[in-house]
């Protein structure tokens, strides 16, 4: 979701030095924008601010596994704003 060439902040080059985090990163980027796409103004609305909570969530990560569950966490998110 994000380039790895100018990945910002470590849990960005975690991300991009692990294959498990960057599948997860490119599912849930997918799964946001499939939501917003299908999404009314309201869900749209809670998609987009729910983002930047899970980006700070996300970013405080200390360890690659914490990272991944956030990406599980935040997918479950996304389905649960979305109504799937």
């Amino acid at each position: 979701s994000f380039n790895c060439r100018v990945a910002r902040g470590r849990v960005e080059r975690m991300v991009c030095a692990d294959a498990e985090l960057a599948t997860l990163d490119r599912r849930m980027s997918s799964a946001f924008y499939a939501a917003l796409a299908g999404g009314d103004g309201r869900t749209r609305a809670a998609l987009r601010g729910s983002r930047d909570r899970f980006l700070a969530f996300r970013d405080r990560c200390p360890t690659a596994a914490c990272v991944a569950q956030a990406y599980r966490d935040r997918m479950d998110e996304i389905a649960d704003i979305a109504g799937s």
